[in-house]
């Protein structure tokens, strides 16, 4: 059963590289995006707190795509990774007028 268990946590470690992470990070007048995208090249962040405008991200010392905005009223958004829409694991989602999904910023 060790060795069941010892296996399990061993593919669970290795494959926990394979997913994209993602979380905020508030501060006292700005909130900071981060995404974990080992793989990808270029990710761009859009937010209805300006219309749905592409902003660069860069890549922090951690190896997290991040940006940083001032605090602003509930909002949504989601990334460009790649120039394919992701919509990351996030607490809170909402449907869009199109049927997909972004995810909600809630202060």
């Amino acid at each position: 059963m060790y060795r069941l268990v010892s296996l399990f946590c061993i593919i669970l470690i290795s494959c926990s590289g394979c997913t994209a992470h993602h979380y905020l990070d508030k501060n006292r007048d700005s909130v900071s995006f981060h995404l974990k995208m080992d793989d990808a090249i270029r990710v761009q962040f859009a937010s209805s707190m300006d219309a749905y405008e592409l902003h660069e991200t860069r890549k922090n010392n951690r190896g997290f795509w991040q940006i940083d905005f001032q605090l602003t009223p509930e909002s949504t958004y989601f990334y460009i990774v790649d120039g394919s829409v992701h919509v990351p694991d996030c607490r809170f989602k909402e449907t869009d007028d199109f049927g997909s999904e972004n995810c909600l910023y809630v202060p």
